[in-house]
């Protein structure tokens, strides 16, 4: 997670996957989100995956809420999905 400005957030979900036409969404208390995303085309690597990375825009003030998000990837049958919240985050100490 990177803080990008006072007021937003940005969750990152990277992927890597046998096939080059994986479906990524992002869920927000369990519910889809619609707006804020921005996925990559999955890029072929040498060993023969291909990788995706998928961006959710957020407030800050729902990350600072401890809302729970989940990037959920699919290939054809096979699914996997990764939750994340702020107290789950490994943080810098200042």
């Amino acid at each position: 997670t990177t803080i990008l400005q006072s007021n937003k957030a940005s969750l990152v979900c990277l992927s890597s996957q046998s096939g080059p036409f994986a479906d990524v969404t992002w869920m927000s208390g369990g519910s889809p989100v619609v707006t804020g995303i921005s996925t990559s085309t999955a890029v072929k690597q040498p060993d023969q995956t291909f990788h995706i990375s998928s961006y959710l825009a957020i407030q800050a003030s729902d990350w600072n809420m401890d809302k729970v998000y989940t990037c959920k990837v699919s290939l054809g049958s096979q699914t996997a999905e990764k939750n994340i919240k702020k107290s789950e985050c490994l943080t810098e100490q200042q």
